[in-house]
């Protein structure tokens, strides 16, 4: 039920999500969390929505069998977190909320994780309630992963700690290591700080003491400082920061793609020549534009939860809500709760085998 538009999104993702894995020869199983009538009552407009481009529109029939081979459950909710509810509240007066029982489906080990693209607050509240943190984690990020030159580069905390210690800051580092690890195969990722500069002696006090920290204990992986550049030009694979920067740098990331796209669109239809120009080069805009689609890159794991929380967009559409699904088969697939398990202190859990889905 999360997300601008509810369930529509959301039932478009998990369909496309189980298709794309069928052709790759993968079964996957999809729990639908919400009030029954309000999650599958969207079905009719998935299926003949003309407004629903034809690649994320529903087959009727494929979507039945899905339902009655088990690929699709539904879960059915009586109550559900809207997107100005108070976090707090929400934890304590909507227990029977899709949010909290789509979370008892991770902490029972029916599935691997939960993915919302509801109230960002709630999820991590939700998350921390009900999973709690691994026990040395002082505070769960959100990490959040950009395009770079060459790959990616994973960004924690995005908005999840507006204040950290030196301590909070660190123990980012080693999540963002891990996952890189994990996730991107990185024997070393390369961890850095996010800093005002790259000169020694630079930056706040905080930061100071975080740098030389980050040095006696990640020896070679830690570079240094970064700059807001650096997310961009391929030099680092895990940039640190307190949950105000990252978020305020996600979100400039954000207008800077759309201003790029926006005004190459205008400027490219001025007059036939550069029309042609366009023409003759679409499929690298057709390349540039994908690469810049924050929908091509799902949800943000909650990473320090102890079980996989994942929270998306709110603006997400289907195509967004499958590559969030997609992207949560990879963390499973990479053994990414385990290692982070294992090097915080905590036993594998029921919530970390491999369950029935998500």
């Amino acid at each position: 039920m999360g997300g601008d538009f509810y369930a529509l999104p959301n039932l478009q993702g998990a369909y496309w999500a189980i298709k794309k894995s069928q052709a790759l020869g993968k079964n996957i199983q999809v729990f639908l969390v919400g009030p029954e009538d309000r999650v599958l009552g969207k079905l009719r407009e998935a299926v003949d929505d003309p407004a629903v481009p034809s690649d994320f529109r529903i087959n009727e029939a494929e979507f039945q069998k899905f339902l009655k081979a088990g690929f699709l459950v539904p879960v059915p909710s009586t109550q559900v977190v809207e997107m100005d509810d108070s976090p707090a509240l929400a934890v304590r007066t909507k227990k029977d909320s899709s949010l909290a029982r789509a979370y008892h489906l991770v902490k029972s080990g029916q599935a691997d994780a939960m993915i919302s693209a509801g109230n960002s607050g709630a999820v991590m509240a939700y998350g921390i309630a009900l999973l709690g943190r691994l026990p040395e984690v002082r505070r769960p990020a959100i990490l959040c992963t950009m395009p770079a030159k060459g790959g990616f580069c994973s960004i924690l905390d995005a908005g999840a700690n507006v204040d950290c210690t030196a301590e909070h800051l660190v123990q980012f580092a080693t999540m963002g290591m891990i996952y890189s690890q994990a996730v991107f195969n990185k024997a070393q990722p390369r961890v850095a700080l996010m800093n005002i500069g790259e000169e020694e002696g630079k930056g706040n006090e905080l930061t100071k003491e975080t740098h030389e920290r980050l040095k006696a204990s990640f020896g070679p992986c830690y570079v240094g400082f970064a700059e807001g550049r650096d997310v961009f030009n391929g030099k680092v694979d895990v940039i640190v920061c307190d949950g105000f920067v990252g978020n305020v740098l996600l979100k400039t990331a954000e207008g800077v793609a759309k201003m790029v796209k926006e005004t190459l669109k205008e400027e490219l239809s001025r007059n036939p020549i550069r029309a042609l120009g366009a023409l003759m080069a679409r499929g690298g805009f057709t390349a540039l534009k994908s690469r810049m689609d924050y929908r091509e890159y799902g949800a943000a794991p909650l990473i320090g939860l102890n079980g996989l929380g994942m929270v998306a967009h709110g603006s997400s559409d289907g195509k967004a809500i499958t590559s969030s699904i997609l992207l949560a088969t990879l963390y499973v697939e990479g053994g990414l709760m385990p290692k982070l398990r294992e090097a915080f202190g905590a036993k594998d859990s029921e919530s970390s085998k491999e369950g029935a889905g998500l």
